[in-house]
């Protein structure tokens, strides 16, 4: 028997009865669970399994590939979010990313906490989702292991240049003056200083602080455009949730 406690990723129906979900813990990264008879209207394990709920699972060893749901005790559901579509739409983003990127014994407690904190950000009606889906893109990869060089330009060691470019494959940064001909093709993301230390602040900072900082509307969109290109080319793959967001927050 296995105790844990993780947030509900994605679920999966299994004939018209059972279902399957992803669970994001800390210790073992994205774990696969069977939960019998979670369609049945008697189900007692509805709310501590429905998506994106925070709960403490107690599973039977693994067989046939996935462990199977003993019992679970919900903690937090964030019923706040399901006002917003894009909220939503939002945590399924931040969802297969983490179910495609994580690992099964993959454990990093951070992504956990990460995560977490996203879900509670999209409970709040006032929170920027423009803002919060760039730092947990930035953060997720650099968690990943596709930590963006942010010290100073490769070129000639300036800390904080004026204007730069930002390179999205090699994930380092030149001065407007130090980019060369070959990295002027390459694909990149003009930006001011003040989004270079947004940057520095999302991927170097501690959890409890990268939520916290300003930054004034010009140097905004360049943070969005780096935060998700950078995160697309680095663990390659499109994701659908991505485009439904896209759709829906450009009909709001």
């Amino acid at each position: 028997m296995l105790t844990v406690k993780g947030v509900v990723l994605t679920q999966r129906m299994i004939g018209e009865q059972d279902r399957f979900i992803d669970i994001l813990t800390a210790e073992y990264g994205v774990i696969e669970v069977l939960v019998k008879g979670a369609g049945k209207i008697s189900s007692k394990t509805g709310s501590g399994t429905q998506l994106f709920a925070y709960s403490e699972f107690c599973l039977h060893d693994k067989k046939k590939g996935a462990r199977m749901l003993s019992s679970v005790s919900p903690i937090q559901i964030f019923y706040g979010m399901r006002s917003s579509v894009t909220a939503v739409a939002l945590a399924s983003y931040f969802s297969q990313v983490i179910t495609f990127a994580v690992l099964p014994r993959s454990g990093i407690p951070e992504i956990l906490r990460l995560m977490l904190n996203c879900l509670h950000f999209l409970c709040q009606k006032d929170t920027d989702e423009a803002m919060l889906k760039a730092i947990f893109e930035l953060r997720i990869a650099a968690l990943l292991g596709f930590m963006p060089d942010v010290v100073m330009c490769r070129a000639c060691g300036t800390y904080l240049p004026e204007t730069l470019y930002f390179l999205i494959e090699d994930g380092y940064f030149v001065c407007k003056d130090c980019q060369s001909t070959e990295e002027a093709l390459r694909p990149s993301v003009e930006m001011p200083a003040g989004t270079l230390q947004a940057i520095r602040h999302i991927v170097l900072s501690d959890l409890e602080k990268i939520f916290s900082f300003r930054l004034r509307e010009h140097c905004r969109q360049p943070l969005f455009d780096f935060a998700e290109q950078f995160l697309g080319y680095h663990v390659d793959r499109q994701f659908q949730t991505l485009e439904f967001y896209r759709m829906i927050k450009g009909g709001t």
